[in-house]
């Protein structure tokens, strides 16, 4: 005998989104996988709605969803038209920091999390610094820890110590690091321009800079990582 399906049952279903939503993704996709390079016009408004199927309203909304999320602009008049951005480091740098804020102040981020990640970062970024250091490198690794420990408030201090670290983290070679790094020094940053910090910690936080430029010059690698590590965990102190 054969079974009837059972009416009313539950079919496990996805949501069909919205028609400029399919379309944005499907652009999205296509910038993202090259096949649309950086400063690459794209078709037309009447051209992508042909190719679509779907009315120019449509695909003007897909546009502007690309827009607000960086993948496009559109400019006007007889060269205009709509093109792929080029990348702009610090574009990509504001919305990490941006997210990173949000996140941190609607306490879906801990200060214990932002400082491990730093550890993540950081330790590696010391070691290739020894390794790959060249005399610019150095030069701007001093300037910046001279810069510290001039700094007369919390504020300066801290403000310099991220340019200590982002010279460390170029001096060690690797692009995408030091594109990622410098939005969670500066929400740390912000956690540690927030507390009234201790004074008295910042001779040991000037050694601690002196001693991971000694050992980047001398190309040490385990030294510059070790000294890395002793200075980062110090920095739970501050608060």
């Amino acid at each position: 005998m054969i079974e009837k399906p059972t009416k009313g049952k539950a079919l496990a279903v996805r949501k069909v989104q919205s028609a400029y939503l399919q379309i944005a993704e499907q652009l999205r996709d296509l910038i993202l996988q090259g096949a649309l390079q950086p400063g690459e016009q794209l078709p037309s408004e009447a051209q992508l709605s042909a190719n679509f199927g779907v009315s120019r309203n449509t695909t003007r909304e897909a546009l502007r969803v690309l827009s607000s999320q960086g993948l496009v602009q559109t400019s006007r008049g007889i060269t205009g038209g709509t093109f792929v951005v080029i990348p702009d480091v610090s574009f990509v740098q504001a919305n990490i920091e941006n997210g990173l804020g949000l996140m941190t102040a609607g306490e879906q981020i801990s200060e214990a999390e932002i400082l491990e990640t730093r550890l993540a970062l950081e330790l590696p970024a010391a070691r290739w610094a020894a390794e790959r250091r060249t005399e610019q490198d150095l030069d701007r690794i001093r300037l910046a820890a001279r810069s510290v420990e001039r700094g007369k408030v919390l504020s300066e201090r801290t403000d310099h110590s991220v340019d200590f670290h982002q010279a460390v983290m170029e001096a060690a070679g690797n692009r995408l690091m030091a594109v990622i790094a410098p939005p969670v020094w500066r929400i740390f940053a912000h956690c540690a321009k927030s507390s009234p910090g201790r004074p008295h910690l910042w001779h040991d936080i000037d050694c601690d800079h002196a001693e991971i430029l000694d050992h980047i010059e001398a190309r040490e690698p385990d030294k510059a990582e070790d000294a890395m590590r002793v200075h980062l965990l110090r920095l739970r102190s501050i608060d």
